[in-house]
This record gives structure tokens, C-alpha cells and sequence, in this order.
């Protein structure tokens, strides 16, 4: 079936084929009679706006691409849910891509960002991701990019993330003070600078309480497909721990099943926190207690800088957005000896 054009409905109404463009953008020099018979019949004829016409008119797509390592169950969703509520808002509409975790295919994506002249781009990146030259040809187009949660240093672009040194630092303080001085911390890959942040923060909490810690009952799993053996080694090394840090939703579920899978109770016999965006806590039983980190929150923060960007609202100096963890308390940690006060 051919696709219905501006002229056909120009022909249709008999008037000026610019007239109907005009009256489609709510132009004000089109009266509201005109307008309305315009809309009636572009709904009744199934007009479709052609994007590319528009794109060379204005210069602009209206389209921002979110680039993710990865789409799971944990954090993204609720990631999405913030950017694109905002981009709606604004007139915008989101592309979503999947890096594979791999920079080569990253490094596809923002190429493919430049060809399709998506008006900004938002970039989670990949674990393999060390240095940002691929993001060069974007900022050289003048497109606007921001890095959000997983993030490099940088001062050529703007950045979203949470302090996860300082909600693991407080997620591991919440169980030595109550009396678990045998705790495991289980962290991802060990290249992506988040991971190393949150295992500094797990760190400094017993540094901060002059507690001794061994580096072995700090386990960073660069494969998921790896878990089981190498958490399941720390417990084998580690018998006398009663609690346990997971760095993320992915590994809080996977470490809850390897505590229970070796009969051991939550929270009678192993205590659980983790840095959470307060899905996965709900659903197990006892319900976690953990720092939580908004994937909604840094979504929206994320794609309010960047709309702000592409309207030009913003200039100069990068801007560096942290947000906060708040502690959700539930029943997965029991208090040994004294109650905390």
C-alpha cells in the first residue's frame, strides 16, 4: 500500500501542501479550523510523519540512543524507566543498543550513533573499556555524550554514577557493627572501575574499626559462568563468616541460592547486605537489607544533563553528578552480642 504523503492530503483539502506541513508543527500562522481539518484528515488517511523529512528540515532527530554492556533483570530496567521518561517529556524518543559487554561492538555503536544523527548519547560502558578515543568523532560532531554509572574518569564529558566506594564502605560497616567480624565481599570484574571502587569501600570499613581482613574473602567474579566456584571456594576458606556484601542485585541472588544451597540459614547462620535498586530484596525471603541505588534516579539525572546539552543549556566545564545510597533495612542480618544503639 503506498504511504500517505503531506501532498495527498494537500490534494485532498485543497490547499497548499506547505499549509498542511505548517499545521501538522501547530505552526501559528495556521488558523484552528485549519488545523483541525488537517489532523482529521491525516488520522483518517493513517498519515505517518516520514522521520528523515523532518530530520533534514529541522536538522534534528529527536532520537538519543542509550547504550548498555548489557540488558538483565537487575538495575537496567529501572535505568531505562528514568531516561526515557525524561527524554518523553522533552520530545524525545529513546533508542536502545546492547554492547555485549564488548568494546568492539561499543565502538560500532557510537559509529552507528553518528550515521543514524541521533541528537545525543547516553553510555554505560563495558567492562573492557579502558579509555574513550572511540567517543572523539562524537564529541567532534558536537553530539552530546554523557557516561552514566558505569563510568571512567574523565573531564570531556559528563558523568552520572553513585558513590559506591561510600555505600559499600556503609554496607560493610552495617554488618561489623553487629558483630559479624567474618564477612565476604563479592564484587564483578575487577577491570571496571566500579567494581574496584566498591571493593575499596568494603576495605575501609574494616580499616576504619581496625579489623583484619583477608584478601581472600574478597572475591571478584569476572564471569558469572564462574560463580559458583570461586564464592564457593571463599566459603570453603572462610567457614567462620556470618555475613556476606554483594556489590549488585546479579550478585546478591546468585550469592542468597550458595548460601543456601549449602544449608546454611539467612539470617541465623549468614547475614546478607548488598548495594541494591530495591527490586530483588523484595522478592526474597527474609527480604535484604541494602544500600539502595536508583537506577530510576540516575536515569533521570543522566537524561536531564543531556537535554539540557542538546539545547544548549550547558557549556564549558563537564559536569560530575553523584547520587546518594539510602539505607532500606530489612531481615537478613541478625545482631551478635550487644544491640546497636
Amino acid at each position: 500500500m503506498k504511504r500517505v504523503t503531506i501532498k495527498d492530503i494537500a490534494r485532498l483539502l485543497s490547499v497548499a501542501p506547505s499549509t498542511v506541513s505548517r499545521a501538522l508543527a501547530d505552526h501559528p500562522d495556521i488558523g484552528p479550523e485549519t488545523k483541525a481539518r488537517v489532523r482529521e484528515a491525516a488520522k483518517a488517511l493513517n498519515y505517518i510523519p516520514n522521520l528523515r523529512a523532518r530530520y533534514l528540515r529541522s536538522q534534528h532527530s529527536r532520537l538519543v540512543a542509550l547504550i548498555v554492556p548489557e540488558v538483565n533483570m537487575f538495575f537496567v530496567p529501572s535505568l531505562m524507566t528514568g531516561v526515557d521518561h525524561v527524554l518523553r517529556e522533552n520530545d524525545y524518543s529513546l533508542l536502545l543498543f546492547e554492547s555485549d559487554d564488548s568494546i568492539v561492538q561499543e565502538r560500532k555503536l557510537a559509529q552507528l550513533c553518528l550515521n543514524l544523527s541521533v541528537d545525543g548519547v547516553l553510555l554505560a560502558r563495558s567492562s573492557e573499556t579502558t579509555e574513550l578515543s572511540h567517543l572523539d568523532a562524537l564529541a567532534d560532531a558536537d553530539l552530546p555524550v554523557v557516561l552514566l554509572d558505569k563510568i571512567l574518569d574523565t573531564d570531556r564529558y559528563s558523568t552520572v554514577s553513585t558513590d559506591g566506594r561510600d555505600a559499600a564502605r556503609r554496607a560493610t560497616g552495617y554488618l561489623l557493627d553487629r558483630g559479624h567480624e567474618r564477612v565476604l565481599g563479592v564484587f564483578a570484574d575487577d577491570r571496571q572501575r566500579i567494581s574496584v571502587v566498591r571493593a575499596e569501600g568494603f576495605r575501609q570499613a574494616f580499616a576504619e574499626r581496625d579489623l583484619p581482613l583477608a584478601e581472600s574473602a574478597i572475591v571478584h567474579v569476572r564471569h558469572l559462568a564462574e560463580f559458583e566456584a570461586l564464592v564457593g571456594r571463599a566459603m570453603d576458606a572462610h567457614p567462620d563468616a556470618t555475613g556476606l556484601f554483594a556489590m549488585s542485585d546479579e550478585l546478591l541472588v546468585r550469592s542468597y541460592h550458595a548460601v543456601l544451597a549449602r544449608g546454611r540459614a539467612i539470617p541465623d547462620d549468614v547475614s546478607l547486605v548488598a548495594i541494591s535498586d530495591g527490586r530483588a530484596p523484595e522478592f526474597l525471603f527474609p527480604r535484604v537489607t541494602h544500600l539502595l541505588h536508583s537506577g530510576k534516579e540516575v536515569g533521570q539525572k543522566a537524561a536531564h544533563i543531556l537535554v539540557g546539552m542538546m539545547r544548549q543549556h550547558y557549556a564549558g566545564a563537564a559536569l560530575a553528578v553523584t547520587v546518594r545510597t539510602e539505607l532500606v533495612e530489612h531481615e537478613s542480618v541478625r545482631v551478635i552480642g550487644a544491640e546497636v544503639g
